[in-house]
């Protein structure tokens, strides 16, 4: 196997692993999408594996394509950060962040006001929405680095820490056995309203929504209120708040992935991955 790497090549091997199709790759990298494919072709010849399935137009990666992932993740951050810190004017002037709805009060008191002050020139643009609208914005090149929660990262997602969603129920609330349970969730696109939905259904439980709501203050409104339980995260249960309801049985909640998903295209966005992962390993990221 040859020892040097283009870094053109790894960037498209990267867009094509992102996009999961040649043709959406190709466009991000701004070349033909049969340029891309002979690309693809060499590198796979250059280490001795194939990187992707490929399955009507839809590729996957490999298991030695995960790894190539990773190990090339950190190799084209440090060498776009290089770049931008011997170049700062092509530092782009925009910056694109994605921010799940839970965590825009934290990032915004903590992380985002130094990173600021740090790049006075830069113009910051902020989405806060569900994890899966993020993800979405992000693979239509909408957002330039995003937070997500999600069952499992996702293969071109950096891992950062986990995260335990918890069942919550008002001191107040009375559960009737001889009804459906009623419960709160978050729109589609909430990874705790898949679990939820999930584990009641897979427990046997009967369950109603009583509400539905974009709005994470609204979610706990109503169960404050007593009229339904939901699901919170561990770190944000206040003391008011039960983690059990009297009568019956609750299903365990699997933990879930804090992840990353970064443009190495945006400069910008790579000082600002570099903040939020030191932010996460050396302090955890604590929600209460």
């Amino acid at each position: 196997m040859s020892r040097k790497f283009d870094i053109a090549v790894l960037k498209t091997f990267h867009a094509v692993a992102r996009f999961g199709r040649f043709k959406e790759a190709a466009r991000y990298v701004n070349r033909s999408a049969s340029a891309v494919t002979v690309q693809i072709r060499k590198l796979e010849e250059q280490v001795g594996y194939r990187l992707f399935h490929r399955n009507n137009n839809v590729v996957e990666l490999t298991p030695f394509g995960r790894r190539l992932l990773g190990y090339t993740t950190d190799f084209l951050v440090a060498h776009d950060r290089l770049i931008t810190s011997l170049s700062p004017q092509f530092l782009l002037p925009k910056l694109r962040l994605g921010v799940p709805d839970t965590y825009v009060a934290k990032l915004m008191s903590d992380l985002l006001p130094a990173f600021t002050l740090n790049n006075p020139m830069l113009e910051l643009e902020v989405e806060a929405r569900s994890s899966g609208e993020l993800f979405d914005l992000f693979s239509q090149q909408m957002l330039d680095i995003t937070l997500l929660v999600a069952s499992q990262c996702p293969q071109n997602g950096e891992f950062l820490c986990t995260t335990s969603p918890r069942w919550i129920a008002s001191r107040t609330f009375k559960y009737d056995p001889d009804q459906p349970l009623p419960i709160s969730v978050h729109l589609h696109g909430c990874p705790y309203r898949e679990a939820t939905i999930r584990a009641l259904k897979t427990a046997g439980i009967k369950f109603r929504i009583f509400l539905e709501s974009s709005s994470p203050t609204a979610v706990e409104a109503s169960v404050m209120s007593g009229l339904a339980i939901g699901v919170m995260e561990d770190g944000l249960i206040g003391k008011q708040v039960a983690k059990s309801v009297q009568g019956i049985e609750l299903p365990d909640l699997a933990e879930h992935s804090i992840c990353l998903l970064t443009s190495t295209a945006n400069p910008a966005a790579v000082c600002l991955r570099k903040a939020i992962y030191e932010h996460f390993t050396k302090i955890g990221f604590c929600l209460a």
